[in-house]
């Protein structure tokens, strides 16, 4: 499955700047002192996540007991700080921190699409699926065309076992966005793994057609491994790589 990254870009993998944080608060055991969030923030440095690690040590300096203010006695302009913190944080792979200020954002009234978009992703992450679920299916009420929160729920639902449901979420992002490589490429993951090997195919030529590039994902997909040994996916592939051309 391609949905929801758990980082935009960096010098560290996603994977293991979470195992570095994970390694940093068994080290500290838990309790989050101006000096843990010091370190962590020299961690998020090297891993090139700047506005996380400033944000952390101004909570360092502050001495803050939560990640954004009080949300009883924030203004507009707080709300949407605290909003884009939460996403800085996401992308920096503090999940935790990232959801106390999403959801202190949406307590402040700050009741959107995209919060509770964000903050599906995040319990995704986290590995709460009962609230990234219900975190996604908000979103959907807030704004039913946003074919991005279809392909997020259709891989937590996945990540549930319910495959027929993960196909059904990801064609109504594609009733929205029929030139979505991302969704047409999920699609070809569910598919797989239910079995469907030809319509499989027939999703991965779409969305490699549509633009998909991230070939050494793809070769290493296990959603993708019922298909490896067919003759079609290995003509797909060198069709599509350039390093075969």
């Amino acid at each position: 499955v391609y949905s929801f990254p758990e980082s935009t870009g960096g010098v560290m993998s996603p994977f293991l700047l979470r195992e570095e944080i994970q390694t940093l608060r068994e080290k500290r055991q838990g309790v989050l002192s101006p000096e843990y969030y010091r370190e962590l923030s020299d961690l998020l440095l090297t891993a090139g996540k700047i506005p996380a690690a400033m944000n952390l040590l101004e909570h360092a300096l502050l001495n803050r007991e939560r990640f954004s203010p009080n949300p009883s006695v924030l203004g507009l302009e707080e709300v949407r700080a605290c909003f884009r913190r939460g996403l800085e944080y996401a992308d920096a792979c503090l999940y935790e921190e990232a959801a106390d200020c999403l959801i202190q954002a949406l307590e402040a009234g700050y009741d959107t699409f995209e919060t509770h978009y964000c903050l599906a992703g995040v319990y995704k992450s986290l590995g709460n699926l009962n609230l990234a679920g219900q975190h996604c299916r908000k979103s959907l009420e807030h704004y039913p065309a946003f074919s991005p929160a279809f392909i997020l729920l259709g891989s937590i639902v996945k990540l549930e076992g319910r495959l027929p449901e993960s196909i059904d979420a990801v064609r109504q992002a594609l009733s929205i966005d029929p030139d979505c490589a991302a969704a047409y490429y999920d699609l070809a993951c569910y598919l797989a793994l239910a079995g469907d090997r030809e319509p499989a195919l027939d999703a991965l030529e779409q969305a490699l057609a549509k633009g998909f590039e991230d070939l050494e994902w793809l070769l290493r997909d296990p959603d993708l491994d019922s298909l490896r040994k067919l003759l079609r996916y290995e003509l797909l592939l060198r069709f599509h790589n350039p390093k075969n051309g």
